[in-house]
């Protein structure tokens, strides 16, 4: 069994009992579809019958964030090759051929297996899906996935830690070939709704179909809610690239309420940023959590003129002294709100086991909008930065720079092969640092010594999640649970015995591994 396995054994096999029913009530959907349960199963039967194209989906709940460093890729692989497996041409008459159409979802918190198409390809299709639950077979050389890329990586680990989510931006893979196959192989079987572990809703557009084929089979189990895994939602300054051209984040009560309410935050930021001639350029990217909607502002691209003064002055407006929310912005943003994005919320709401509303109201969204408010996530700026102590924030900040205090690597910079070498590594009780220096010549001997520092990086030893290596340049790059990151480049490693037995001593080759390289 691989590392941070599903703890999947012929014990948790389906038995014939069927799971009790779940407690909390599935959201009304009026007239977009209805609830059905078949042999503990959830059912969700659009209201779109069509005879030419059957729908028959699987969502589970599972996504990026529950996959941890050590089994990264796991879900991507899956989807690749789920996605192969079952887009094959099915036969569905004599000499006649079909190749159903389908879609892999792969989301932060959810994922979704979607077969569309004619009616026989489809339950071919379908048929072929639950046999790989059972036993799972799987093509290794399927391409994967792509990864979701997020607008603040950094600032999503202060709510849900470090994962496939907020790693995606990183040009690392977990493993591949036989290990990889394996990982995909046990996610799978986790996720077979028998078994009983993982909640889930199927989908389909034709009530007749409800319970067919291998989902008459029950669950072995209830299948279990996922407790909340995030952390402080307080208002807070996180580290951010000024090129990132973040603007502020926040997080509501899930549901439509806040989804309509990120719409209405759009449009406020947009006035300030207006004024600045950037408004254009705004973007809302919203991430539904099982436990928070979180949603970001950012520039789509930033060409300078968005810094720490510029984010003031959108918090100032829209979160320090804002003004009254007229009703005809709050009624321009609902009208935004259709059919679809019932039906995502509804499906949202009852695979995570959560409650919540899919009609949005114009109270609820100035109640969702007053949480936005209260949970603002600034970059942390020079600007930025007296809000720690003028209003609370949290501050997720670097420590501060040691002065003197360094063990060099090096005698002179010609030791150096570009910038991404450290010119010296600390080590202290909670940390591994990497410094950068400017260089001088000085002394009789016209020595070159280090002058000032040029850069400074460091992790938290205690908390590391992950140990990447790039091949090509032999270094190893450390990730703490902050995402902050230190390269160590192995020749300078292995050329001090006294640093590498430290290294060992705290754990590094114990951490999960990742490699640098195009992913597949």
């Amino acid at each position: 069994m691989s590392d941070g396995a599903y703890g999947i054994s012929s014990a948790n096999a389906p038995t014939a009992s069927a799971s009790p029913a779940p407690s909390t009530q599935p959201p009304d959907l009026g007239d977009v579809g209805t609830w059905a349960s078949a042999a503990g199963h959830d059912w969700l039967v659009l209201a779109d019958p069509d005879p030419e194209q059957l729908l028959l989906a699987a969502y589970f709940d599972y996504g990026l964030v529950d996959e941890p460093p050590a089994r990264l890729d796991a879900a991507a692989r899956l989807c690749g090759a789920l996605r192969a497996e079952l887009q094959r041409p099915i036969e569905v008459g004599v000499g006649e051929v079909s190749v159903p159409e389908v879609a892999l979802e792969l989301e932060p918190s959810m994922l979704g297996v979607r077969i569309r198409g004619r009616r026989a390809a489809v339950l071919g299709a379908w048929t072929h899906l639950g046999e790989l639950f059972a036993r799972p077979d799987l093509p290794s050389n399927a391409p994967l996935l792509p990864r979701q890329v997020n607008a603040w990586d950094r600032d999503l680990a202060t709510h849900a830690g470090v994962t496939a989510m907020n790693l995606a931006d990183m040009p690392i893979h977990g493993p591949d070939g036989e290990a990889g196959r394996l990982l995909s192989h046990e996610l799978l079987a986790h996720l077979d709704p028998r078994r009983g572990e993982v909640r889930h809703v199927f989908i389909t557009n034709d009530p007749a179909l409800v319970g067919v084929g291998w989902t008459a089979d029950p669950p072995a189990a209830a299948p279990p809610t996922r407790p909340a895994v995030y952390l402080d939602r307080r208002p807070a300054l996180v580290l951010c690239p000024p090129d990132d051209g973040v603007v502020l984040s926040a997080t509501a009560t899930p549901g439509a309420d806040a989804y309509v309410a990120g719409f209405v935050m759009q449009s406020l930021i947009a006035g300030p940023l207006d004024r600045l001639g950037m408004q254009a350029r705004l973007g809302y990217e919203y991430i539904p959590l099982r436990d928070a909607f979180y949603c970001c502002f950012a520039l789509n691209t930033n060409d300078g003129r968005l810094g720490g003064k510029e984010v003031m002055a959108v918090h100032d407006a829209v979160v320090a002294h804002p003004r009254p929310v007229h009703d005809t912005l709050i009624e321009r943003a609902l009208e935004l709100y259709g059919p679809s994005e019932t039906v995502d919320n509804a499906l949202r709401l009852r695979t995570s086991g959560r409650a919540g509303n899919v009609q949005p109201t114009a109270d609820g969204v100035r109640r969702a909008l007053a949480e936005i408010r209260a949970s603002v996530h600034l970059p942390l700026r020079d600007e930025t930065e007296p809000l720690a102590e003028q209003a609370g924030y949290l501050l997720w900040k670097h420590i501060d720079e040691p002065e003197d205090d360094f063990t060099l690597l090096h005698d002179g910079p010609q030791h150096r092969r570009d910038d991404g070498h450290p010119d010296a590594i600390k080590l202290t009780a909670h940390q591994i640092q990497a410094h950068q220096f400017k260089w001088e010549q000085r002394g009789l001997t016209r020595r070159w010594l280090p002058a000032r520092s040029a850069g400074f990086r460091w992790v938290d030893s205690t908390r590391l999640v992950m140990a990447c290596y790039d091949p090509s340049d032999q270094y190893l790059e450390l990730i703490d649970d902050r995402l902050r990151t230190v390269n160590l480049y192995w020749d300078e490693v292995a050329a001090h015995p006294q640093l590498r037995a430290e290294l060992e001593r705290r754990g590094i080759w114990r951490l999960p591994r990742g490699t640098f390289g195009l992913i597949q």
